[in-house]
């Protein structure tokens, strides 16, 4: 596919790796001829979970015992949520830039007392650090950060955000899902409560698996009411009748998991552990200049921060009203972006040249 398609879309989905279709057809094998559920789960599918959390730990510098496995970050995010009892400390600090699930976990919890405090955009592309100081106060139950924003791929200091919240009383959450894979991190060092990010995107690992780790000292004072039986601190115990919670941030998990995807997931994860966040982050601004530069040459408004170490992965490109009709007029001659609004969100990742990014603008100059 990279051979014929200028692929410009991967902070919306990363491509399949040759590794994660190895792993999955191995899955497949193992399915076909084992047969029995036993040995399938416990020879295959419970040691590639194990290995999916070392590998992810790796990356997000954290515990392997500090992770659960889940869906996506709205199952994360809400079972986080349904952990916490909101009393005097009911509000909720997350700005307008932030993804819009983040907003619609946030408030169905309405109903529990939860409010909202909202934080504004002076130019539609960053969040200034001093609103969150401003916001954050004695009635600040979580602060919400998004490290890249995934509109703009403006950086938000999130250290700072965590440090300002923890000093304040409050707890943070952090969702990573643009940042992940391509901004080195250390959770442990960024000093956040909680964190969720899958590996759809810049991860390369495919739809439906997410990652929610929990601070270790925080772990066993959450009992959440979104949980199922893989949360149990014994799941073959079969024992209806009694709920006790895995010691371990496994409480977090949930029912039956998907357990394709994580052989999938793991093709994915060990190709950037290979290549290193490090040395994506440096190529990412090598082509991201590329962008901005043939961005200026046709005259068209640059949406992201300009300075590296300001942005993620994503330039987002103003092209108008018709960006939707854009978008799809360039998939359809395989250059392949997505729009956020009025404008494109051109995402090159390391397997990217500058001649991929040449023939996307080429391409755009002709529908414009």
């Amino acid at each position: 596919m990279l051979d014929r398609k200028a692929y410009l879309i991967s902070a919306s989905l990363g491509p399949v790796s040759d590794r994660s279709r190895r792993y999955l057809d191995e899955y497949l094998e193992a399915w076909a001829t084992k047969g029995a559920p036993d040995h399938v789960w416990f020879e295959d599918i419970f040691p590639r979970m194990r290995a999916l959390k070392a590998t992810f730990a790796r990356l997000a510098g954290c515990e392997p015992d500090e992770l659960a496995i889940t869906t996506n970050i709205s199952i994360a995010m809400s079972t986080f949520a349904s952990a916490l009892e909101f009393g005097d400390r009911n509000k909720v600090v997350m700005s307008e830039l932030d993804f819009p699930t983040d907003g619609h976990v946030w408030l169905a919890h309405a109903r529990r007392g939860v409010e909202i405090e909202w934080l504004r955009s002076p130019d539609g592309l960053t969040i200034p650090l001093e609103e969150y100081d401003r916001a954050i106060d004695e009635r600040t139950s979580v602060v919400m950060v998004n490290r890249v924003l995934y509109r703009s791929s403006a950086i938000v200091d999130a250290k700072e955000v965590c440090r300002i919240a923890r000093e304040r009383g409050a707890l943070s959450f952090l969702d990573d899902y643009h940042g992940i894979g391509i901004v080195p991190l250390d959770v442990h060092d960024v000093g956040c409560d909680a964190y969720a990010a899958g590996v759809l995107k810049w991860l390369c690992g495919g739809p439906g698996l997410a990652f929610l780790y929990v601070r270790r000292e925080l772990v066993r004072s959450l009992e959440p009411m979104v949980t199922g039986w893989f949360g149990t601190n014994e799941p073959f115990s079969f024992d209806t009748k009694h709920l006790e919670y895995h010691p371990t941030a496994r409480r977090f998990e949930h029912g039956t998991p998907p357990a394709p995807v994580f052989f999938i997931a793991q093709g994915g994860l060990d190709v950037i552990a290979e290549v290193t966040p490090e040395r994506i982050r440096e190529r990412q601004g090598e082509l991201g200049d590329h962008v901005i530069a043939r961005a200026d040459a046709l005259g068209l408004p640059v949406r992201t921060p300009r300075g590296r170490v300001s942005r993620g992965g994503v330039v987002n490109v103003g092209v108008g009203p018709e960006a939707g009709k854009i978008c799809h007029a360039l998939l359809e001659r395989d250059v392949c972006t997505d729009y956020r609004g009025d404008g494109l969100r051109i995402s090159p990742h390391f397997f990217n040249t500058e001649d991929d990014i040449d023939r996307c603008f080429e391409e755009l100059r002709s529908l414009l």
